[in-house]
């Protein structure tokens, strides 16, 4: 009897040892892989942080390498942070989040509470030359004191007849300083698609919109920023944009995509003893890409038909007219659909402006001429 409770003594301490060993070997197992996934999540996390973080685009060192890697203008790259975002772009062209930006996801829930935030009121600008055209016809006095909110079209109260919009809503105009300065600074980096930030090119396409409306043209002026986080993907969301426009507002009949250019050599000419930024009209016939495009001509016309009246009232205003056989410019939504280059990056914004009115005239005679006023 006494052997066969020391028998059973020892079975029991036996297997009491056992499980201690396996929990000993299962504890001492997933210490290691703890450890590993931490290091893991802060490999991530670093690396996420880098990657996304738009100072480490204004590394010196960084922007030299891409300069010599990249086939672009070295002036459009310096300051701007949206070359490598290309994860970053498609998933907030697709969800309107952005990765690099957890606030977006606050935004997107309560939008009232962005635009509330971010609600500015523009430079009230006046107009310099439409005054002193004669045949400008009789304005019909719209209102031009409406308040805007940042990244929200201006809806005049008549059905628009023009929309003006900004693939490229970075661009800034530095005047001689740009040749300075390496043309740094050329493009704005916004913060977030919300960023309150008024550019250029914002102002120059406000300008545009108030300079139509003294001539009695109905005009939306849709503010919303495209080329945030990425430059490459920023006529894939200016085209969901224009989209959605013309599906709310078929009265639009012409649609302008304003931007400015670079390194114009002479990018200023003396009209009527004033200096005014040249402008360049830029058409896509997607002809060598796998894109359709199959109504382009009519683009051309239009362009065609633009660039001759300027050339008649104001000589030496336009740039030669570009043909581009390898994009569309989101042109294919629409007729009457151009990319209008006002000035360069060397002009000064005020020169810009004043192109801006001139613009204005232009189109005002093509409208009148077609017959497209209500």
């Amino acid at each position: 009897m006494l052997q066969q409770i020391k028998y059973y003594r020892r079975l029991w301490q036996r297997k009491l040892r056992r499980r201690l060993r396996r929990r000993y070997y299962k504890r001492s197992t997933i210490l290691p892989h703890l450890l590993i996934v931490c290091l893991c999540v802060i490999i991530v996390f670093l690396s996420y942080s880098i990657y996304f973080n738009s100072s480490a685009m204004e590394h010196s060192l960084l922007r030299t390498i891409l300069g010599f890697g990249l086939p672009i203008n070295k002036g459009e790259i310096q300051g701007y942070p949206g070359w490598t975002y290309t994860l970053r772009s498609v998933i907030y062209l697709v969800t309107d989040y952005d990765l690099g930006n957890p606030r977006s996801l606050f935004d997107a829930t309560f939008p009232m509470l962005t635009r509330i935030k971010n609600r500015e009121v523009w430079e009230d600008r006046p107009l310099m030359i439409i005054p002193e055209l004669a045949f400008a016809p009789e304005p019909v006095k719209p209102d031009l004191t409406v308040r805007q909110e940042h990244g929200q079209p201006f809806v005049p109260t008549q059905a628009p007849l023009v929309l003006l919009y900004h693939t490229h809503s970075s661009e800034m105009y530095l005047g001689p300083q740009a040749v300075k300065d390496n043309y740094r600074n050329s493009h704005y980096v916004f913060r977030s698609n919300t960023d309150p930030k008024i550019t250029g090119v914002m102002e120059v396409g406000n300008h545009l919109a108030k300079a139509l409306q003294s001539q009695g043209i109905s005009v939306m002026h849709h503010r919303q920023i495209h080329d945030w986080p990425s430059l490459a993907s920023s006529y894939l969301n200016s085209e969901r944009t224009v989209r959605e426009i013309l599906q709310k507002h078929p009265s639009i009949k012409y649609v302008l995509d304003i931007h400015r250019d670079a390194n114009v050599p002479e990018p200023v000419v003396i009209i009527d003893g004033k200096r005014v930024a040249k402008v360049v009209i830029v058409v896509g016939t997607a002809q060598d890409i796998p894109q359709a495009h199959p109504n382009w001509q009519r683009n051309l016309e239009f362009a065609q038909k633009f660039y001759g009246i300027a050339e008649q009232m104001y000589p030496g205003l336009m740039r030669p007219l570009q043909v581009r056989r390898d994009a569309r410019y989101n042109q294919h939504l629409s007729d009457n659909s151009l990319v209008i280059e006002i000035g360069s990056v060397e002009n000064t914004l005020e020169e810009a402006l004043l192109s801006a009115e001139l613009i204005a005239t232009i189109l005002a005679q093509i409208i009148k001429q077609d017959n497209a006023l209500p």
